[in-house]
């Protein structure tokens, strides 16, 4: 998984890199230069709305991973209060009279004497604190929150992986079907330019007496023919471009022709995969990040039937802090009291309901469901390279067939044409050539794409997708065409 992990982190750094403020692209548009396939690739990876939306999980995830690990650091708490009664609600206050007592006077004998009013007993009130709030044991959780938080983030980057795989996929099979398309064209407005020579011939034919009425009609109906394949097959390039721009990401305003101009370097080839089947399986099940997506849901899982059982157990805390306060016999606000302290709380529910009961049990669930759900993920990890594997071999052997057989058309149309001018041939027989060599060129080059898009598919069935991407150079070298195996 090195490499994978690598090519997640570049993906995340060519994101910043390529994108400014308020999400615009820093490179040119698509529209109208060059572009190659590898560069396709890095216009989506910096651009790409799935992309941009799954760089947001993730970091969305490390906030979480953030949150789950909070119980294990300090925390630093202030409080505060100012209250202020009534003196109806202070017994002393509401019963000032004076006090009066007796004293002894010399001479005059005993006499009555009024003290002083007593003083207003403070009805204000305030104080504040500021402390700081560690657990200590909270039943397993601690440990756990550590775990959990790495995992989260871990997961986060594999689910991350797997989108970027997705899109890279998505954007290479849109990128050949552009070529094929393309080619396609190709193919039918030759297949037109022929045909229109053959009715321009006819027409000489018929005018010098060599030819029938019918065999006009008869190249007239071809040509017809022909040119409304031609128009589906420009029909079809025009909507594949547009599908490929929308997967760069790119906006399209109102002024844009909906016949995109698109200028793709890269060559419409079949390149080899040299690995066999078993190796293939195995190099699935060792790198598809899906799969260790769910492993580390099962060990997160894990974490949480920690995380519940602990609802059970004690937890511990201390504290220290400084607090200031004011006093309750005076009603000056900078006579006040201050002072540190420090103490510890513990807390354990002997009896909750059944509530700790419960959250075990859901726990103990959900992690049997994520282990049942990895190896059912495991199973269609295979199927799909299985497949791959298949698709690719019937690609290989549709485009080992059809690369002669154009070969073996064309020269046939060369032998019926020579045979129909000396008049040894039936225009049937021209039409039939001229057709079968329209067909086999639209089926190699539908067996190019269709290889293409296997290879492509099979790679990213084996995890090996992102490797190849990192490397995506390549793809655009002057490698010359190679058979698959």
């Amino acid at each position: 998984m090195g490499v994978g992990w690598f090519c997640v982190w570049a993906v995340l750094a060519s994101v910043e890199a390529g994108v400014g403020p308020g999400g615009a692209v820093k490179e040119r548009g698509v529209l109208g230069r060059p572009l190659s396939k590898a560069e396709a690739l890095n216009v989506a990876v910096a651009c790409n709305g799935r992309l941009l939306q799954a760089r947001k999980e993730v970091e969305a995830a490390a906030g979480v991973s953030v949150q789950v690990r909070a119980i294990v650091l300090p925390q630093v708490l202030q409080h505060g209060e100012y209250r202020a009664r009534q003196d109806a609600l202070v017994e002393a206050n509401r019963n000032r009279e004076p006090s009066v007592f007796e004293v002894d006077l010399p001479g005059l004998g005993f006499a009555e004497v009024q003290g002083p009013v007593p003083p207003h007993v403070n009805n204000q009130a305030w104080g504040g604190d500021i402390r700081i709030v560690q657990s200590v044991y909270e039943g397993g959780r601690m440990r756990s929150a550590v775990r959990s938080s790495r995992l989260i983030r871990e997961q986060a980057l594999l689910v991350f992986q797997s989108t970027v795989a997705d899109v890279l996929l998505a954007v290479g099979i849109a990128y050949d079907d552009v070529l094929s398309t393309g080619k396609q064209v190709e193919v039918r407005r030759a297949s037109v330019d022929l045909l229109s020579e053959y009715v321009r011939v006819a027409k000489a034919k018929a005018a010098a007496g060599a030819v029938t009425e019918f065999e006009v009609l008869r190249e007239e109906v071809e040509l017809a023919n022909a040119e409304a394949a031609l128009v589906q097959a420009v029909g079809t390039h025009r909507v594949a471009k547009q599908l490929f721009v929308e997967l760069l990401g790119q906006d399209l305003g109102p002024h844009v022709s909906d016949d995109l101009s698109l200028k793709l370097t890269s060559r419409l080839e079949a390149r080899p995969y040299p690995r066999r089947l078993s190796e293939a399986l195995g190099s699935a099940l060792a790198r598809r990040t899906e799969l260790a997506a769910l492993e580390k849901e099962e060990r997160i899982r894990e974490e949480n039937i920690i995380v519940a059982k602990a609802g059970g157990k004690p937890s511990v805390q201390a504290f220290a802090g400084y607090e200031v306060t004011s006093r309750v016999q005076s009603r000056n606000a900078g006579d006040a009291l201050h002072g540190g302290f420090v103490g510890g709380q513990v807390s354990w529910p002997l009896f909750d309901g059944f509530l700790t009961q419960g959250r075990v049990k859901e726990a103990v669930a959900l992690r049997g469901k994520a282990g049942e759900a990895r190896a059912e993920t495991a199973r269609v990890v295979e199927l799909q390279v299985r497949t791959a594997w298949s698709d690719l071999r019937t690609a290989r052997a549709v485009l080992e067939a059809q690369t002669k057989n154009v070969g073996k058309a064309v020269r046939a149309l060369e032998l019926v044409q020579m045979r129909y001018d000396e008049g040894a041939a039936v225009q049937v027989e021209v039409l039939s050539a001229q057709t079968a060599l329209t067909d086999a060129r639209t089926t190699l080059v539908q067996g190019l794409r269709d290889h293409s898009v296997a290879r492509a598919r099979l790679l990213r069935a084996t995890g090996e997708d992102l490797r190849f991407a990192a490397d995506a150079g390549r793809l655009d070298g002057n490698e010359r065409e190679a058979k698959a195996p």
